[in-house]
């Protein structure tokens, strides 16, 4: 148990630093950030519990937040698409589907966790940059901003799962 927190925590600092570091300074056309750190809390196991998962994700937003400059924006989105997440997946799981069961495209197939990793994603992103306008009054900035991130983080997220595959 002690054993597969610590690769938890691993995975946490890895991507939450390469964020930081590296994806959080890219802003493509001025408004598609690849949110990298999503991938974390897209892959945690099945019996990950609500809390645990809200907990996760309240710690990286904040910690991205933090670096970025965006006072609770990632935070608050973070942690309402791990509140939504277990709804999410339940949709495309089948019934029976034993609890240590992890999300990837070799446990689900390539469609449904496409699917599964976008619709995620453009729950966040919408909330992230509702959050960072603070306004509907500029639908394009808002379609643009939302668009441009989910597509570049979904391509992150396809270029993981096959560097990933074994």
């Amino acid at each position: 148990m002690t054993r597969v927190y610590l690769i938890r925590l691993r995975n946490f600092l890895l991507t939450t630093l390469t964020q930081v570091l590296i994806f959080s300074q890219i802003h493509l056309f001025g408004y598609a950030t690849a949110y990298i750190y999503i991938i974390f809390l897209l892959k945690l196991p099945r019996h990950t519990t609500r809390n645990e998962l809200m907990l996760w994700a309240f710690t990286m937003g904040l910690i991205v937040d933090i670096f970025g400059n965006t006072p609770g924006v990632n935070s608050a989105a973070a942690t309402l698409m791990a509140f939504t997440r277990g709804y999410i997946l339940e949709s495309f799981v089948q019934k029976g589907t034993s609890d240590d069961f992890v999300p990837s495209a070799a446990t689900m197939s390539w469609s449904k966790y496409i699917v599964y990793s976008l619709t995620s994603l453009l729950f966040f992103c919408i909330i992230l940059f509702l959050l960072e306008l603070f306004t509907i009054n500029y639908p394009l900035t808002l379609l643009m901003g939302v668009g441009g991130s989910t597509l570049l983080t979904l391509l992150f997220i396809i270029a993981t799962e096959l560097f990933n595959r074994k």
